[in-house]
Order: C-alpha cells, then structure tokens, then sequence
C-alpha cells in the first residue's frame, strides 16, 4: 500500500534518515517504534511530504508520489494526524467534523461554508461521531472535552476524508491510563478496512494492536516484524527499551 526506498534526510551534513525502506502492507497496523531522536518524526514528516527527502522514493499503490505535496497525498487518501491535539475549541464537536468534510470540496481561501451548498451533511456527521463513541458530546464546545476525547474527534476528523491510509503521530501522548486503552480501542475499530501508519511510545498499546513493527535507531531499521519477534532481537533489546521493559509487555 505505501513503500519507501532508500529513503533519506540530511540537515547540514547530518543524516537524521539514513537509506529507510519501509513496506506497508494493505489492511494492516503498522507502528514505526524507537528511542528519542531515533528519526521516527522524520520518516512521518517523509511519507507525508512535509520534509522534502534528500534521497529516495515514495510509492503509494505502485505510483511514485516523491514529488507530491501534502494536500495532493491527502486527497489521493494519505491522511496524517499529529502530535498536538488540533481542534476549533470555540466550535462544537459537530461543526468540527462538518468543517472536515467540507475541506475537499473548497477553496483554501474559504473552508467554512453553510450546509446547504453541499447538502445535508447530519447523516454522515452522526456516523463519524458514533465511530469514535462521541455520539453524546455532539453539541459540547470541542475546547470543553477532556484530553482524550480531544484526541477522539481528531479521528473523526481524519475519517471525514475517507483516507486510504492513516498515519497517526503518536496517537497516546499525554493521555491518562483509562484514556490510552479508550483511544487504543477506537485506533482498533476504526483501522477495519484501512491501513494505519503510527508512530507510538507506548509498548503497551503497539503489542496490544500493531500487526507489524518497525524498530529504527540513529536514522536507520534496526529490526522488524510482529512484536513478539521484535522484542526479542538482541538489537532492540541492547539499544531501545530494555528487556525488563519489552517482556513486561511481553507478559501481558
């Protein structure tokens, strides 16, 4: 589904990204794991096209988007969210999906438009919102959720552009230890059909739902496979996390 080949970034002579080649299978959750200042935000910011590599290639669905832009790689169904919850605090939770369905039919200069130029937009919005079980808050100020429920209408948002792919920016960060497992589930549900792509710190949400994993250290793959098989490679264990940590996991 997305494939990178030899795929590299330098600043100023450093190599952040050094030769990353990256398979990502159709239907499957796929979590690019690692240390601080592994490179893991990079290679996003690569596969987006918010940073332009210094070398390499980019497929999705076997056509060559290396040199596309990131709205043209939304529209061709590559959808990112990012680290910082992102949403209209003073709108409700209902006109901030609207405005996330409307974005693909207007200009730039004027993405807020009435319902009626483009129909009734309520069936879908209340789709939207029973998928990440926000049904309820329909008509809160967004700015008035809690934390976690942020991080659900980010979703919601991200669907209402029917992405091919997913790419969730650590989808976990900041969130409590009841919210982790209600986004993880969410990330599950609506992952059915599609493919996702995260970056995640959280070991205990990656082996709960990733089917593949991706181990980078200084720019580079050091490992990959499922998590029971990365866990387990000298490697990762020496340079990343530590085995107390990864058979902790492991256990559970």
């Amino acid at each position: 589904m997305l494939q990178a080949r030899n795929l590299r970034k330098e600043f100023r002579g450093f190599a952040a990204v050094g030769g990353v080649d990256l398979d990502i299978r159709r239907g499957s959750i796929h979590a690019l794991i690692g240390p601080n200042g592994a490179g893991k935000t990079t290679v996003f910011n690569l596969l987006t096209k918010f940073l332009k590599p210094t070398a390499g290639q980019i497929l999705l669905e076997g056509a060559d988007v290396t040199s596309e832009q990131p709205a043209e790689l939304a529209r061709l169904g590559l959808v990112r969210s990012f680290q910082i919850s992102a949403v209209f605090g003073h709108l409700t939770v209902s006109e901030n999906v609207a405005i996330a369905l409307q974005r693909g039919h207007v200009s730039p200069m004027r993405f807020w438009q009435s319902h009626s130029r483009f129909g009734d937009l309520t069936a879908r919005i209340e789709t939207l919102l029973e998928q990440v079980d926000l049904t309820r808050f329909a008509d809160h100020r967004a700015g008035d959720l809690a934390y976690g429920r942020k991080r659900a209408l980010e979703l919601a948002t991200t669907l209402a552009a029917n992405p091919k792919i997913m790419l969730l920016d650590e989808p976990t960060q900041g969130l409590g230890h009841e919210d982790v497992d209600r986004v993880t589930d969410l990330i599950k549900q609506v992952a059915n059909g599609r493919t996702v792509v995260m970056v995640e710190h959280n070991m205990k949400m990656v082996a709960k739902i990733a089917d593949r994993i991706s181990v980078l250290r200084r720019g580079e793959i050091i490992a990959e496979g499922t998590y029971d098989e990365v866990s387990c490679d000298p490697q990762v264990i020496e340079s990343y996390l530590g085995s107390r940590t990864l058979r902790a996991e492991r256990a559970r």
